[in-house]
């Protein structure tokens, strides 16, 4: 719960809460998106002091083009990270999300690969940065000897894995598929 509320305040600067949330690319983009509208800013009010009319016209209209800028990349990032919170997820649509990963894991050790296949894109779609259906994605996808389709789902396991909890079995099985492939 201290975790959550702390991604939620870092995003008060726009790519912080992204960064610490283990987001670091895309944390680092929206940074660098706010920096740049907030120097076009400063530039632009420096601008406006200028003897020259038009200059300080084109200030005014850089200032609130950066403003406008700088706004629409502090709300992203904050509905972004809200999005990628667990903080903001329902109830029901969690019980949903756990009851789908469940009967995908039933069908999975029960050799029903399309089955369990189905399921964990049903999980995917509802949690799109669910490591654990990834990983088993990846395993069903290998099952049914779709080599393309599980590394693609190993590496996305890898990319949604903030905790490192698949960390080793991922890399582990990628290298076996890309072995037998």
């Amino acid at each position: 719960m201290k975790r959550k509320w702390s991604v939620l305040l870092l995003t008060v600067v726009p790519g912080l809460g992204h960064i610490y949330a283990g987001r670091q690319w895309r944390g680092l983009l929206l940074f660098a998106l706010f920096a740049i509208a907030i120097n076009g800013y400063v530039a632009g009010t420096e601008m406006t002091r200028s003897e020259d009319r038009t200059v300080r016209e084109r200030g005014r209209q850089v200032r609130v083009a950066c403003t406008v800028g700088a706004i629409g990349v502090w709300i992203f990032a904050l509905v972004d990270i809200a999005r990628l919170s667990k903080q903001f997820e329902s109830k029901p649509r969690r019980e949903r999300k756990d009851y789908h990963f469940k009967r995908g894991l039933h069908h999975y050790l029960a050799g029903t690969y399309e089955s369990a296949r189905g399921e964990f894109l049903t999980v995917l779609k509802l949690d799109s940065m669910d490591a654990d259906a990834r990983y088993y994605l990846g395993m069903t996808h290998q099952a049914l000897g779709n080599k393309r389709r599980a590394v693609r789902a190993f590496k996305r396991c890898l990319a949604a894995d903030t905790e490192k909890k698949w960390n080793w079995e991922a890399k582990a099985q990628l290298k076996k598929v890309r072995r037998t492939g």
